[in-house]
């Protein structure tokens, strides 16, 4: 671990109070005591791909080079041997370009250029026969007058035989089609219509919701910037591309009011047919809150169409609200009847498509008595002092002062969908100790601002070893062996510091599994009752799961006679037990219980709520109890203080621990330890699930519509020897390729993708019995009986049933 404090120089101090104090008399509508400034404008170059007319994955640069495998965001096509790339040099000078194709996994290089004073338009040669399998990584870095290295990634595979002008012509006359609703566009025709869209909203639109949804109803679009077009996925099936941008809209309260807009699409063009089909739609919109117009009325604010999961904070009283939408924090003051914009990347004119870069988070850390706000914003940094980084700003907001300040930086080198899936698990700020708290790879770490220290609290945690509170104030971890094995909890009060443990008796283990207010939820579990699920899956179920409070004494205790507990989820009070009754040494599922906090949570004057009208559907509002008489508050845009102790954390992240990581939709959606549960997320997505390393574990469509393994009568005969002998499946794929893949869950038309990349899978009949899947054809599935070797067929939901007795165990 690498921690460093930052100390910005004398000369640039300078610079900036300068700075400062031409912008001082800028302060809006209320000035600030202390010195301040604007956040800074956007000042890197782009770098976007040109292909056959279209403008693709413009890229923004990062500060420093990333770690390979966690920039998975776009994919460029190689036309011809060749990349096009445009540089958007803005007001730089660039006066250096040098490229290098990287493995997919970072540890090779496979090709590298130079070229100096590169033109506006440049071309790589990058031959896709010197790439290690269908793709590389790109890299590219630009030397300019004010930085000698700006980083640049692109994932990058051949175009040939993959149809892509076809597709992408598609998706421009659907996208065109669908905004200007004509009917000649075959929009219509594509669509997918049934239960599964909801169609009474224009928020989250699909390939399942009606025509008029799709098209917009009559909100009457009219694009206002840009568009990025970035591919997401290329395969010789298919291509995923989503599309951002702004777009306005007829309104209610406004004459029009301004949304931004991302479309995902994922099409097929089928050259044998001459016909392009659209396999998948999915759009979503967020009204931005501008507070110049009419966004109160006597219910309270009008969020409008958004998402509905608004993330807000209220302070004591209920007169001070925190909200985040739209990318963007604000705070409005009931009492003082102002607005206030907290964190923004977009400029208020919106003329820089730089600050329009979507790949931030903002998470509202407390709100006090005041209306005083810590927020953190994790992720791509668009401008400002942290321009290019990736990483975790912890903010103050002082709603006396109407000023932010940074209280902290977090810095990493990974890709913004891995940092925001780790900053995601925890960070706290305890604004009374001036503590920050956050997790990477499994370490818990502790610094304290003002000394300037640092500790690891703990280290080597693995999911399933540790909790946190829905509010992230409290964590606890197993503070002694593993999951199975650890016998004290540790539970954390982040904000004071405050720590309590709670043991287990002797050949037991403690286990967290989560909080309910201030109360921690754990489980017990006894070496004595290790056994397995139908599937085969070992495991320790627990016994009796507990509510402790901070004093030490447990609110309540379920230990049901006969049963036990396999998992639990926590939502709200309501604690839902996952259930299994025990036969011998295996455990059956069983209808699942049920624990309710009946502690009252405190209500609050300010509830979000939602409401619908004929023009815009479903719409959100933060609705204050006693309503709001005036409608027109007063604007406030808080300064940056400046400060002369910029304090930034960078550390080296640990290994790891070997996960699959599912896409969809253009996004990293989740992690699994198991293969099995990666493919059946993935499917249900229509997605792809890949490796730590970027190999590709399984997609949506792009195999073989028939296949037979060749090649590998060795490998298969040697799965047949081990199961005659007995062998456990995953201990026999150990033996031949140093790991194995728990495929269980997994339908027999989901495995057949790994069998296409020539991978044999042994499905379990039962708990002793077994067969070796090495083929299929369009409607059924090759199978060697280990006993004899002989091959036999069945359709693919007949091995469904064959492999049900086993709870559908698959191991490949």
């Amino acid at each position: 671990m690498k921690w460093k404090k930052r100390l910005a120089h004398a000369g640039i101090l300078a610079a900036v109070f300068v700075a400062a104090v031409l912008v001082f008399a800028y302060v809006t509508n209320r000035g600030n005591d202390s010195m301040t400034a604007d956040m800074g404008a956007a000042s890197y170059p782009q770098v976007a791909v040109s292909y056959q007319g279209y403008s693709l994955n413009t890229m923004s640069g990062y500060a420093r080079k990333m770690d390979v495998p966690s920039v998975r965001d776009t994919i460029s096509p190689i036309e011809n041997g060749k990349i096009n790339l445009d540089l958007r040099a803005y007001e730089n000078q660039i006066s250096g370009l040098t490229w290098t194709v990287y493995s997919p996994d970072g540890e090779e290089e496979l090709l590298n250029g130079k070229v100096k004073n590169p033109a506006e338009q440049v071309s790589l040669e990058i031959e896709p026969a010197d790439l290690k399998g269908r793709e590389g990584v790109l890299e590219i870095v630009l030397a300019t007058d004010i930085r000698d290295a700006i980083y640049y990634y692109t994932r990058v595979t051949d175009a040939a035989g993959k149809d892509i002008l076809e597709n992408l012509d598609y998706i421009r006359a659907f996208h065109e089609g669908a905004l200007a609703k004509d009917s000649n566009a075959g929009v219509e025709a594509a669509l997918e219509t049934d239960e599964e869209g909801d169609n009474s909203t224009y928020q989250h639109v699909t390939i399942h919701s009606d025509y008029a949804h799709v098209s917009w109803g009559n909100l009457e679009p009219q694009v206002e910037k840009g568009e990025r077009w970035m591919i997401k996925e290329i395969n010789s099936v298919s291509i995923s591309v989503e599309i951002q941008f702004l777009v306005r809209c007829k309104g209610e309260e406004n004459d029009t009011d301004l949304y931004q807009a991302k479309e995902y699409f994922r099409v097929r063009h089928a050259a044998d047919q001459g016909a392009t089909y659209l396999l998948d739609y999915d759009r979503t919109m967020e009204q931005i809150f501008d507070p110049t117009r009419q966004v109160l009325n006597e219910n309270g604010i009008l969020l409008g169409v958004t998402d509905v999961d608004v993330s807000y904070m209220v302070n004591g009283d209920g007169e001070v609200v925190s909200f985040v939408t739209a990318g963007e924090l604000w705070n409005y003051n009931k009492t003082t009847d102002e607005a206030s914009l907290l964190f923004s990347f977009m400029n208020t004119e919106n003329t820089d498509e730089r600050n329009l870069v979507r790949q931030h988070k903002i998470r509202i850390l407390s709100v006090d008595e005041e209306g005083n706000t810590m927020f953190a914003v994790y992720g791509y940094m668009n401008r400002g002092e942290h321009e290019g980084e990736v990483g975790a700003a912890v903010y103050s907001y002082d709603i006396s002062q109407n000023s932010v300040e940074e209280k902290v930086f977090v810095s990493i080198d990974k890709g913004y969908a891995q940092a925001v899936k780790e900053l995601d698990k925890i960070m706290y700020y305890s604004a009374s100790r001036d503590v920050l708290y956050t997790m990477m790879d499994g370490m818990l770490y502790e610094y304290t601002l003002e000394k300037n220290l640092s500790r690891t609290v703990v280290e080597g945690l693995t999911e399933g070893q540790y909790a946190v509170s829905a509010d992230g104030r409290l964590v606890g971890y197993q503070a002694d062996g593993d999951v199975n094995t650890a016998t004290t909890l540790k539970i954390m009060n982040l904000e004071n510091g405050k720590e309590w443990e709670i043991s287990c008796g002797e050949n037991e283990c403690i286990r967290p599994l989560g909080f309910i207010g201030g109360d921690a939820v754990y489980g017990v579990t006894r070496t004595g009752d290790t056994g397995q699920t139908v599937s085969g899956e070992a495991v320790v179920p627990m016994y009796k799961v507990e509510i402790q409070g901070s004093n030490g004494k447990v609110k309540e205790s379920y230990q049901p006679e006969g049963m036990y507990v396999l998992d639990v989820q926590i939502q709200g009070n309501m604690i839902t037990l996952d259930r299994a009754a025990k036969n011998g040494d295996t455990y059956t599922a069983a209808q699942p219980d049920y624990i309710t906090n009946n502690t009252e949570q405190k209500e609050s004057n300010i509830s979000l709520e939602s409401y619908s009208t004929e023009l815009k559907g479903t719409q959100m509002r933060l609705t204050y109890e006693d309503g709001i008489s005036d409608k027109e508050p007063k604007v406030l845009k808080p300064k940056q203080v400046l400060f002369e102790n910029t304090r930034e954390i960078s550390f080296e992240t640990g290994e790891r621990a070997f996960r699959y990581d599912v896409y969809g939709y253009g996004e990293l959606l989740e992690s699994y330890e198991k293969a099995g549960d990666a493919i059946r997320h993935a499917d249900e997505v229509n997605g792809v699930a890949v490796t730590e390393s970027q190999q590709y574990l399984w997609e949506r469509g792009n195999r073989d519509l028939q296949y037979s393994i060749t090649g590998k009568d060795d490998v298969i005969e040697a799965i047949r020897a081990g199961l005659e002998q007995k062998k456990k499946p995953a201990a026999i794929m150990e033996e031949l390729n140093g790991k194995s893949m728990d495929l269980s869950g997994c339908t027999t038309e989901e495995l057949l993708y790994v069998i296409n990349q020539g991978n044999p899978v042994i499905a379990m009949l039962d708990a002793e019995n077994a067969v070796i899947l090495v083929g299929y054809t369009e409607s059924s599935v090759i199978y060697v009986h280990p006993d004899s070797g002989e091959r036999s067929s069945a359709s693919y939901g007949e091995m469904d049933q064959m492999t049900a007795g086993s709870g559908n165990t698959y191991v490949g």
